[in-house]
């Protein structure tokens, strides 16, 4: 709805401004005209003017120079002069109806307007009076008579007559912009409803019906495009699980065996061995599954989130006891920096715990020389974010292959393979993450370890 209203009020703004402006360009090119019709070299006037100055006394009479001759001759005009009591004393090319003595009635009847059809002008010239006329319908002669009161009136008239027509721009430009909004506004929340991939139909009528056609080609496009991207990741989701669950009881049972006979006295210390060897890679086969599936429902939003009130620290301290009791390694030692003992986040608590176990577990995979770990969690008040950092002070790893980390091992988005391990570790945790509306960012420098950030909101 503001869109609506900015092209509305843009629509309005745009109609007013153009019509001031043609309103006062057109006046000022009507003064022009007028003016220069008034004031040009051939106008009435002007012949008028130059045939009274020209017109001088000679001997036998009166004569004319050659330029006002051709001036008359140009605009087919003709003159006299008339004497104080009404008689042609000087003529040029006056018609033969044209009388040679007039009274001063008829003199007064045709100074302001016409004589028999031909319109005339005339100028005083020393006793007597000079007549020019032109030929009939050549000029229109109007004479109006307006009040002084109106005069001094005029300005206050001509800016309500500007009001009024700015009024009724302004109203035109209502009308007009409402019924364009009024077209316009179904295909508005259309495109809006496409940016959200929400299904839409506008009503394809009126000047936008192309357009209203597009956009409601473009949603069922895109509607049968999302339906298949659905399909195909719930098939690719389904196909991962069915595989996982169809595994896991064969497995079992090769565990179960590798078991028994690694523990066999009956069998070689070789056999024993051997024996341990598959029961270990069958172990990590089961891991791997097992991520597969965790990262394949989290990766579709399908895995379902057992939320409930979890303290960061007590996860912390969890991972590290689970470490620790389980022989690490001596090249690998886990410290612990928690100044925010009090921070509190809404988790899946194992879900949570998975992530930080798959960090410290990454940290040991690619630092096989040994390394120093630590969790540390931040949080200082209020409703700021918790954060929790796995880092450690191995090899490393440079900037530009930090984005590759939090990518699927055969994802296109991916541009460098995964060197070590299935390569689920980190995107796992990435998405375990955002599962909990939180951020997660990473940090390196080779030989400088690595540092993994979660931000979570806090409650």
């Amino acid at each position: 709805m503001d869109a609506v209203k900015v092209i509305l009020r843009r629509f309005v703004g745009f109609t007013i401004i153009l019509s001031i402006f043609l309103l006062i360009l057109n006046i000022v090119m009507l003064s022009l005209l007028i003016s220069n019709e008034i004031k040009g070299e051939n106008s009435p006037k002007a012949v008028l003017q130059n045939v009274a100055a020209s017109l001088h006394k000679v001997d036998a009479g009166y004569a004319l120079n050659d330029e006002a001759k051709d001036m008359l001759l140009q605009n087919q005009a003709w003159a006299m002069l008339l004497n104080k009591e009404g008689d042609v004393d000087w003529e040029y090319q006056l018609p033969a109806e044209i009388p040679r003595a007039f009274s001063v009635i008829d003199v007064a009847k045709f100074s302001r307007s016409y004589l028999m059809g031909y319109p005339v002008f005339v100028w005083e010239h020393s006793d007597s009076l000079v007549v020019i006329g032109f030929p009939k319908q050549s000029y229109a002669k109007y004479h109006p008579y307006f009040l002084v009161q109106w005069i001094s009136s005029l300005p206050t008239r001509i800016v309500l007559m500007v009001v009024g027509n700015i009024a009724i721009v302004l109203l035109l430009s209502i009308i007009i912009g409402t019924s364009f909004v009024k077209s316009a506004k179904p295909l508005i929340e259309g495109i809006h409803a496409l940016s959200k991939e929400n299904p839409i139909h506008v009503e394809a009528k009126g000047i936008f019906r192309d357009l209203a056609y597009s956009i409601n080609s473009t949603s069922d496009m895109l509607q049968e495009k999302n339906e298949s991207l659905k399909m195909r990741d719930e098939a690719r989701s389904n196909w991962i699980t069915g595989i996982s669950h169809d595994i896991r009881t064969p497995l079992s049972m090769i565990l179960g065996y590798a078991s028994e006979l690694e523990e066999s006295s009956d069998i070689s210390a070789e056999q024993r061995r051997q024996a341990g060897i598959i029961r270990q890679q069958g172990e990590n086969l089961r891991s791997l599954i097992a991520d597969l599936n965790l990262v394949s429902k989290l990766e579709y939003e399908m895995q379902p989130l057992n939320l409930e009130v979890t303290r960061l620290s007590a996860i912390a301290r969890q991972v590290t006891t689970d470490f620790l009791n389980n022989d690490l390694d001596d090249r690998y030692q886990i410290n612990l920096n928690v100044t925010g003992d009090h921070a509190k986040i809404l988790a899946d608590r194992k879900l949570l715990m998975r992530a930080v176990t798959n960090l410290v577990q990454n940290s040991i995979n690619h630092n096989p020389q040994g390394c120093t770990i630590e969790l540390a969690i931040h949080y200082d008040s209020g409703h700021l974010p918790c954060r929790f950092i796995v880092s450690d002070d191995g090899v490393g790893i440079s900037n530009p292959d930090l984005k590759d980390l939090l990518e699927l091992p055969y994802s296109s988005q991916r541009k460098t393979p995964v060197r070590t391990g299935h390569g689920l570790g980190l995107p796992m945790v990435a998405r375990i993450v955002s599962a909990h509306q939180g951020e997660l960012s990473l940090s390196s420098r080779i030989g400088q370890g690595l540092a993994v950030t979660m931000s979570f909101p806090s409650i």
